[in-house]
């Protein structure tokens, strides 16, 4: 497990690239509970109302890959001033993303508050 020398756990997602993005496979491994239970987990939530599609496209973004420094969302951020057309499409991408989801409503307004940071950090860049 990654960190284990250093006595810290790290949370991965593991063997991404296939099928699947790793996500819970590295829950598991991070919690100790069965994989097998957190992606029975996952499909019941997609199908009891779609929460399960969201949940994991936001773990996808956030958790880090094995071997990775960064998460892909932390990659897209830090690169915001050298490929902004990048951004402004994950950005677009998330937007369609939330727009299907049935929880557009609270993931919009978390988007919402994302974006007002966002330029709150921006602004205070300029001016500094």
């Amino acid at each position: 497990m990654a960190g284990e020398g250093e006595g810290q756990r790290r949370l991965e997602r593991i063997g991404g690239g296939r099928l699947h993005g790793g996500v819970c496979a590295g829950l598991a491994e991070y919690t100790g509970i069965d994989v097998a239970l957190l992606r029975l987990g996952a499909i019941a939530l997609v199908l009891v109302g779609g929460a399960g599609i969201t949940l994991y496209l936001a773990a996808w973004l956030l958790i880090p890959a094995r071997g990775s420094d960064r998460s892909i969302a932390e990659r897209v951020w830090a690169a915001r001033h050298d490929r902004p057309v990048r951004v402004y499409a994950a950005t677009l991408l998330a937007l369609l993303i939330v727009a299907a989801s049935p929880h557009a409503v609270v993931v919009g307004a978390l988007l919402v508050g994302v974006f007002l940071l966002w330029q709150a950090d921006a602004q205070r860049a300029r001016s500094a």
